[in-house]
């Protein structure tokens, strides 16, 4: 006889956190409204990391079943109905494949500008002007800006020497294109703050300032995280 089994999925802890939630809350035991016990009590209770905890927290905030006032978290009253929506958590699924990506990019980059600023030569700089200037004069092409905003982050990349971050870079560029070219639409004022701090990542790595250039790099990655969390935020109300 032939039985048909489901495919068995390996589970983070952080959506197991997240599961949890939904379950007590679906049969009743949290209750909308409810205050939720500190983080260091979820924590301690399920076995886990505080960090892990806020994490899964930060992600039910974001899809409105949990409700932040004065660093003390509450059960949304509008809990069920959010809950009943059949594309919650692919929208949780999505926020959480853009956020890591981010992420990936916030630990990579910045070190990665900083090894540029100490080890590119004439050519890599001048390569890495040219597709800033490219993206300055092509403010009114969505596609050849984000083109040209790829290609100025990848030459910063292939100034490290470092083959494999290479490889890791192209991989990110192809999973980021569909968002860059969304908060490019949704965003009014990110098109020049981005260009200012490629301005100053690239003078940072002309002048071979390691420090500064990892600053500047940082600080972009985080002004994107930030438009991104807010236009993810809005699509999902």
């Amino acid at each position: 006889m032939f039985m048909k089994f489901k495919e068995v999925k390996r589970v983070s802890v952080t959506d197991e956190i997240i599961e949890q939630l939904k379950n007590l809350i679906m049969d009743g035991t949290l209750k909308p409204g409810e205050k939720l016990p500190s983080e260091i009590k979820i924590a301690a209770q399920m076995g886990v990391g505080r960090g892990t905890v806020r994490e899964a927290l930060k992600i039910l905030i974001f899809l409105g079943v949990i409700e932040r006032q004065k660093k003390t978290s509450y059960i949304s009253l509008d809990v069920i109905n959010r809950l009943s929506h059949k594309d919650i958590f692919e929208n949780f699924k999505h926020y959480r494949d853009v956020m890591e990506m981010i992420e990936v990019r916030k630990i990579i980059e910045p070190e990665a500008a900083g090894y540029a600023a100490t080890r590119s030569n004439e050519r890599e700089i001048e390569e890495i002007q040219k597709q800033y200037l490219s993206m300055t004069s092509s403010q009114n092409n969505l596609e050849d800006f984000i083109n040209y905003d790829n290609l100025f982050h990848l030459h910063i990349i292939r100034a490290t020497r470092n083959h494999i971050l290479v490889d890791i870079m192209n991989h990110i560029q192809r999973l980021l294109k569909r968002n860059q070219a969304l908060i490019l639409r949704k965003s009014n004022n990110i098109m020049p703050r981005s260009l200012k701090y490629h301005e100053s990542i690239y003078n940072s790595i002309k002048d071979g300032q390691p420090k500064l250039a990892k600053k500047h790099m940082l600080n972009h990655i985080i002004d994107i995280e930030k438009e991104m969390y807010k236009i993810l935020k809005e699509e999902e109300t």
